[in-house]
């Protein structure tokens, strides 16, 4: 095998090993909290993979309880609606709601 071939395969192999480890370690607003959330409508992502993303889902009952900042706000029709403002690692890779 040659070196150059071999030294890719090596990188390759630490990068996605840690991968899981970097996201375990992300405390705060990531990990544990994440789990369970979903989304049906993603906004912003960063570019980071997996990537953090914001949700715009709006529900007039309240954040998921595993939301740690939920902003209430009204609509224009004056109904009190509430979105989830914190950053998730791959929030969008689960629909909350079957796709059509």
């Amino acid at each position: 095998m040659k070196p150059q071939v071999l030294l890719i395969t090596l990188a390759l192999v630490a990068v996605l090993a840690a991968l899981p480890l970097a996201e375990s370690q992300a405390g705060g607003r990531r990990g544990k909290a994440a789990k369970g959330l979903c989304c049906d409508n993603c906004g912003a992502c960063n570019r980071k993979l997996p990537p953090d993303c914001l949700c715009n889902d709006t529900s007039p009952r309240g954040c998921h309880p595993a939301c740690k900042t939920c902003n209430k706000f009204t609509d224009s029709e004056g109904a009190a609606l509430f979105q989830c403002k914190d950053w998730i690692t791959n929030f969008c890779q689960r629909r909350c709601t079957p796709a059509a």
